[in-house]
């Protein structure tokens, strides 16, 4: 399983931009805010979710590093993780059960459409200008819609599900942020240094935004970062 097959998955990194500020507020109250658009990633301490081949090393260990199953909503697949990120994951997990999800094609391509079951179980619409894959199986699509762009594909995706949107892939993530379309970030901060590869923010152009830390949880083996978006 690669960082772009994960549902969908903001601040070591963030904290060196000079038009980003973190502002800490009361977590309680920001934690029964609706999701919205949500990006959320593993991320080395250097601000890569990939390395340039799109493997991510070390990135997952902690998905089964610990002694606590958390099922995957909507696809085979069971984490054992430690408590603290057992309970993190869990209410994620929750948030987005009723959610759809946007992807790229890139990604879609990557994990081969996740063999007709994409991550969360709803809606999935893929943003790309090709048509859909000649050969596969009508069932093995179903779950998928193609738009040309970004903003239908969020648009369609809010309607789709209960207004939670999951996106995956760092280049749909920057373009909502580019977009104003990005409610929610979430890092999960590997303590490692990958050097090189994919990163979460790049490309961000000159879009300015204040991140509301909502959540930190100290993980064996990885740290749980939250953060609202404001404009």
């Amino acid at each position: 399983m690669t960082a772009l097959s994960r549902l969908s998955y903001i601040q070591q990194i963030c904290c060196s931009t000079d038009w980003l500020k973190i502002m800490a507020v009361d977590e309680e109250a920001s934690s029964t805010a609706s999701p919205g658009v949500v990006a959320s990633f593993c991320m080395s301490l250097d601000g890569f979710v990939a390395r340039p081949d799109d493997s991510v090393g070390p990135l997952f260990d902690w998905y089964q590093a610990g002694d606590v199953e958390v099922p995957m909503i909507g696809y085979p697949m069971t984490f054992r993780v430690a408590p603290a990120s057992a309970e993190y994951l869990t209410a994620f997990l929750d948030s987005v059960r009723h959610s759809a999800f946007v992807c790229g094609r890139r990604v879609f391509d990557h994990t081969h459409g996740w063999g007709g079951r994409p991550p969360g179980g709803g809606a999935a619409f893929v943003v790309t200008h090709r048509p859909p894959p000649s050969g596969w199986a009508a069932d093995h699509l179903a779950p998928f819609a193609f738009c040309p762009d970004i903003e239908s594909a969020i648009e369609q995706a809010k309607a789709a599900g209960d207004g939670t949107v999951g996106v995956s892939g760092p280049a749909i993530a920057q373009q909502c942020w580019n977009l104003g379309l990005l409610d929610e970030v979430r890092i999960d901060l590997v303590p490692v240094l990958l050097g090189e590869g994919v990163r979460y923010f790049e490309n961000l152009g000159s879009a300015r935004g204040f991140l509301e830390r909502v959540e930190v949880v100290a993980g064996e083996g990885v740290t749980h970062l939250r953060y609202r978006v404001h404009r």
